[in-house]
């Protein structure tokens, strides 16, 4: 797999390959996922999956912005969205890699007022 995003077809061929399994099973299984974590999502607002993550319903309130080609002001309404949080086993292994990494503070000691 690359770093682009991927499809339900993407994802239910990828597990095809590791599995040897059928593609149409995993077709199959792939949507059935995502049916069950959006029905779940619609009426408890949250699907925890254990290992995976939590997938959570997010009110969002209305704010103002602006439109950056006119400069003109518009509010953009309030909404829900869908926002998933990876359970620790997961996130860990996604940040392993990263873990002996140093903070390295940038520009520290530049006099930035020779950049005004």
């Amino acid at each position: 797999m690359n770093d682009q995003r991927l499809t339900p077809a993407d994802l239910a061929s990828a597990l095809a390959r590791r599995g040897s399994l059928p593609r149409r099973y995993c077709e199959d299984f792939v949507r059935s996922f995502f049916e069950v974590v959006e029905e779940g999502l619609v009426h408890d607002n949250l699907v925890k999956i254990k290992g995976f993550g939590t997938f959570k319903v997010v009110d969002i309130d209305a704010r103002e912005s602006v439109n950056v080609s006119t400069g003109e002001r518009f509010e953009i309404a309030s909404h829900t969205k869908v926002s998933f949080t990876p359970d620790a086993g997961l996130r860990d292994a996604v940040n392993n890699p990263f873990v002996a990494f140093q903070t390295v503070i940038l520009n520290e000691g530049t006099d930035t007022k020779e950049m005004e």
